[in-house]
């Protein structure tokens, strides 16, 4: 995790810290289709929202918690704390 990333985290940088701990700890599994487990096929915002509602859900369900977290601000780049706390 290098500090430029973290600064303004992209959608492709979250969606590979996700996929790969899914690959390596089974955290998520079956949650998405193929089709959103590769990043490249997500292009669009939309697609980028519904992916983070479901794993920031997921999350929120296995804490027992609300996360202070908004899709669009990730997906606009804005709040990065929050963010960064969520990961």
């Amino acid at each position: 995790m290098t500090e430029k990333l973290l600064l303004k985290p992209p959608f492709r940088y979250l969606h590979d810290i996700f996929t790969a701990t899914m690959a390596a700890t089974g955290y998520g599994q079956g949650l998405y289709d193929d089709a959103e487990m590769d990043a490249k096929s997500i292009t669009e915002k939309d697609a980028k929202l519904n992916w983070l509602v479901k794993i920031i859900s997921l999350t929120e369900l296995v804490v027992g918690e609300e996360i202070d977290v908004k899709p669009t601000k990730i997906v606009a780049g804005h709040e990065p704390d929050k963010t960064n706390y969520f990961l």
